[in-house]
């Protein structure tokens, strides 16, 4: 096997690798139970995608959510594992498209965009993974049809793939969209041989095209307000508070990455034989990459510093432009998961000046940190969904005719809250369905495979209970 090819499968191992831990399954969590457990219940299509309007904003994705990927409800792990094939592709597909750029990325950047900590809800938790990592499947292949198109033979069905493949990213994710022009603008700015095609005018018209299908569904259905927010009055003001958001995110860092590492480690060190043997893997596969880092040679020069410092700034901060454009800045760990691209490129140049066994040693640590981090970032997950199940069918186990046929809505008591314990909780990463009335209704609803019943806003006792026309019911 040729060095590239046993780099590319040691990638592969690493992305997969964490989640064997528990067998490779998935564990659904809030809007899970809605998409993919909800959805494909009605009979009509129709009435997801125009009245509750599923589509007034990213319909590829929205198309997706009960036709296909709602076909893995019962086999939630098939899906994760076509999502986490899709992101390996997507990074090899970058990868291979700097490379022809004549910038070609250090193992650094892998790490980064495959095994990071912050990317976790990003490219795992469905709901916002079968968003984001197609999209950006798609924008990958369209930079990789561009930059053969711009460097080899220019055969116009490479262009024509371009304008397609980038065409459908911007139907998954608004960031992935962003991520997609603003690369290719890039690339147009990095090769001057190239200037008179207009790829810069190309994706405009795709941006263009994705914002004047927002805003001619803006009002679809119960959830076509989403896209009605577009709002550049109090830009500046949008800006302080993206800023300030970031500063709460990379704050986060060290307990996600450093402290969940040791975590991770813990963990797998007392799943008996299984976990040790998967800690092993993991050090044998952190000590393969780290020493093709060592074969691989990066020259750098300053014109190549300079491009990887701007493009990696500029790709960073252009996936966050839909942020301010919305009517409430609300940034979230899957929010900053295309700009871990941008990240990484910004820091490229810093991990090109290591050299011999500092390099091997740097991208050691930091593989294998990263995969433990990744291994404890999973359990969270799975803690959080195994509870959330256990208390749902509580609920369920207590409901009456009149509940099941939803003739009466149910009132869920709880005698204490609804907590796991994680070490880099933010905003809705990770957070119960018991945290509010629409996702609690949409687990009871997947769980008993029925759309009839509807639950109010979860209580603690102590708190006012509505038990007038309804069912009260306790968890504990």
């Amino acid at each position: 096997m040729k060095p590239a090819s046993r780099e590319k499968l040691f990638w592969i191992i690493a992305a997969f690798l964490p989640y064997l831990l528990y067998g490779f399954q998935y564990y659904p969590i809030l809007d899970d139970f809605i998409q993919y457990g909800t959805y494909p219940l009605h009979q009509d299509l129709s009435y997801v995608y125009l009245t509750i309007g599923t589509l007034s904003t990213r319909p590829l994705a929205s198309l997706l959510d009960p036709t296909f990927w709602g076909f893995f409800w019962r086999v939630p792990g098939v899906a994760l594992c076509l999502i986490t094939g899709l992101h390996v592709a997507s990074g090899f597909l970058l990868c291979d498209a700097l490379r022809r750029m004549s910038l070609r990325p250090s193992p650094f950047f892998l790490l980064f965009f495959l095994l990071f900590p912050l990317g976790m809800e990003g490219r795992y938790w469905l709901s916002a993974s079968t968003r984001l990592v197609p999209g950006l499947f798609f924008a990958a292949l369209a930079l990789f049809c561009l930059s053969r198109f711009m460097t080899e033979e220019r055969k116009w069905g490479q262009f024509l793939l371009f304008v397609l493949f980038q065409l459908l990213s911007c139907g998954f994710y608004e960031s992935v969209a962003v991520f997609s022009a603003a690369s290719a603008c890039l690339f147009f700015i990095w090769k001057p041989r190239v200037r008179h095609i207009p790829v810069p005018v190309i994706s405009a018209l795709n941006i263009g095209l994705m914002f004047a299908y927002y805003r001619c569904f803006a009002n679809l259905g119960a959830l076509g307000s989403r896209a009605a927010g577009l709002d550049l009055a109090d830009l500046s003001q949008q800006l302080a508070e993206l800023f300030r958001q970031l500063g709460e995110v990379a704050g986060l860092m060290y307990p996600a990455t450093i402290i969940g590492s040791g975590r991770g480690i813990r963990l797998l060190l007392t799943e008996g034989w299984w976990g040790i043997l998967l800690l092993i893997f993991m050090l044998l596969v952190s000590l393969c990459l780290s020493l093709s880092g060592r074969a691989q040679k990066n020259p750098i020069g300053v014109k190549k510093a300079v491009a990887f410092f701007v493009g990696g700034l500029a790709l960073f901060f252009a996936p966050l432009v839909p942020n301010l454009l919305a009517e409430q800045v609300w940034l979230t760990n899957r929010s900053l998961f295309v700009s871990c691209i941008g990240l990484a490129l910004f820091l490229e140049p810093l991990f090109m000046l290591l050299r011999g066994r500092l390099r091997v040693l740097v991208l050691f640590v930091c593989i294998f940190i990263c995969l433990t981090a990744t291994v404890n970032e999973y359990d969270v997950y799975r803690q959080v969904s195994l509870q959330d199940v256990r208390l749902v069918d509580q609920v369920a186990m207590q409901l009456d005719e009149d509940a099941l046929r939803g003739r009466k809505p149910v009132q869920v008591v709880q005698t204490e809250p609804v907590e796991t314990e994680q070490n880099a909780l933010y905003k809705d990463h990770v957070k119960s369905v018991f945290d509010a009335d629409w996702s609690l209704t949409g687990a009871l609803r997947a769980r008993l495979g029925s759309l009839a019943p509807t639950c109010l806003q979860p209580k603690l006792i102590g708190e006012a209970v509505e038990d007038t026309n309804c069912l009260v019911v306790y968890v504990n």
